[in-house]
């Protein structure tokens, strides 16, 4: 997306003064942009997420099978359980390093970390796999948004509204609208003041109507 009046400061404070019809153009512009960002990163999220959570309750139980099933290489050539939780340590730690730290949404790397858990049990095949499946979403949802203006986190601006002119007419913009004031000015330091501000009501199509109650009041 290209920026024409949002600036890196804009981005970094999440807050933006417009002060023309074009800059607001954009601000809208970008604010639905970062909206679809936000949807991509959730999606990237839940697969993150989930893939911690299926871990955290398939590897202990995987663990503790190893001991009683015959499906583990490690039990049935050594006789001892403590490999297999030695293993398992290992993994934990590669894992959380590689995908949890360095981001290394890669699925033929988290394919090699799991399996070094198939000496433990070979019912961990099931648990390489599905770990190699959701990294790869992750990878195809992280590369989609990762070049993407206001990676990671996609914050939305907020703006400061200011009156405006443009071919000598001026626009005022307020609860991210904006209307046309029916005055004339040559700048937006010089706008004349509207007598009828103070009574106008602005519904929700904002069309600036006047209260006929209110114009003969003072």
């Amino acid at each position: 997306m290209e920026l024409k009046y949002i600036t890196q400061d804009n981005i970094d404070e999440s807050h933006i003064n417009i002060t023309s019809a074009e800059m607001y153009t954009e601000f809208k512009e970008y604010n639905q942009r970062m909206l679809d960002m936000q949807k991509k990163r959730w999606r990237f999220l839940r697969d993150f997420w989930g893939l911690w959570l299926m871990n955290v309750i398939l590897l202990p139980i995987g663990v503790m099978s190893a001991a009683a099933w015959k499906g583990s290489l490690i039990y049935m050539a050594s006789g001892m359980f403590f490999p297999c939780v030695m293993l398992a340590v290992i993994y934990i730690f590669l894992l959380v390093y590689f995908i949890g730290i360095r981001k290394m949404y890669s699925w033929k790397a988290g394919l090699a970390i799991s399996c070094i858990l198939i000496p433990v049990t070979v019912s961990f095949i099931a648990l390489a796999a599905a770990n190699a499946v959701i990294i790869y979403f992750m990878e195809k949802e992280d590369s989609s948004i990762r070049d993407e203006i206001g990676y990671p986190h996609f914050t939305q601006l907020v703006g400061s509204f200011k009156s405006f002119v443009k071919d000598g007419e001026v626009y005022g913009v307020g609860e991210g609208v904006v209307y046309g004031a029916g005055l004339q000015s040559e700048s937006a330091e010089q706008v004349p003041e509207d007598p009828f501000a103070k009574y106008r009501i602005r519904p929700e199509d904002d069309m600036g109507m006047l209260a006929d109650n209110d114009i003969n009041k003072e």
